[in-house]
């Protein structure tokens, strides 16, 4: 079995422990070996029947073999964390059993996979990306890294989405659309034309994206 250690100790992170204890009731893979997180009252302290290690830093303290998972939805934190510790080899990618994800597909280092979860054929995810229940990636899509969908969430076929954007619950990029940089999608929100980075998607969608 992997060691493995949660990082950030907070409602994602109690989470991902539901996510790797169903795991291993399908096959025994991963040792919780504890969480990390920078809040100082919560060091030394037990969360989610799981003991809280210490802070951040001690990613590049831990001599047994480990692999980490960053439980943070905030895709720009989550690429901070990654690259403030670049001694950190073994980021874990973390699956649901009942993920669903194309053999056909890419998918990067480091990202979770939430249950119900679908990624069609031939798209490319990039790293460290959060998918959160539900969410579903049609085919050709291009999706960068540091990228959060969150419940619902869905990207149809060959969108682009850039770094570190985030896409809120039940919202929708439309079919050959894209979408730059660290944007952010409202609830229920629909990418009918095209976003520059750092943009911000309210509008809700009218259905019609057939072509």
């Amino acid at each position: 079995m992997k060691n493995i250690v949660i990082v950030g100790a907070g409602d994602l992170g109690k989470e991902i422990v539901w996510l790797i204890e169903d795991i291993n009731k399908r096959t025994p893979t991963y040792l919780i070996l504890g969480f990390l997180d920078d809040d100082i009252a919560k060091e030394q302290t037990e969360f989610y029947g799981y003991r809280v290690l210490g802070s951040v830093s001690r990613l590049d303290e831990l001599s047994m073999p480990f692999s980490a998972v960053v439980a943070i939805q905030d895709g720009s934190i989550r690429k901070k964390i990654v690259e403030d510790h670049p001694g950190v080899k073994n980021w874990e990618t973390i699956i649901h059993p009942t993920a669903v994800l194309a053999t056909s597909s890419v998918i990067g280092k480091g990202s979770i996979f939430f249950p119900q979860v679908t990624v069609s054929v031939d798209s490319e995810l990039g790293a460290f990306g959060l998918y959160y229940i539900r969410a579903t990636v049609s085919n050709d899509c291009r999706i960068g890294n540091y990228v959060s969908m969150m419940t619902g969430a869905t990207a149809l076929e060959h969108t682009n989405i850039g770094d570190e954007s985030f896409l809120s619950a039940g919202s929708c990029v439309y079919p050959h659309k894209s979408i730059g940089r660290s944007v952010q999608v409202g609830v229920e929100a629909a990418v009918t034309k095209d976003y520059p980075a750092g943009s911000k998607v309210t509008e809700k969608g009218s259905g019609n994206f057939f072509r």
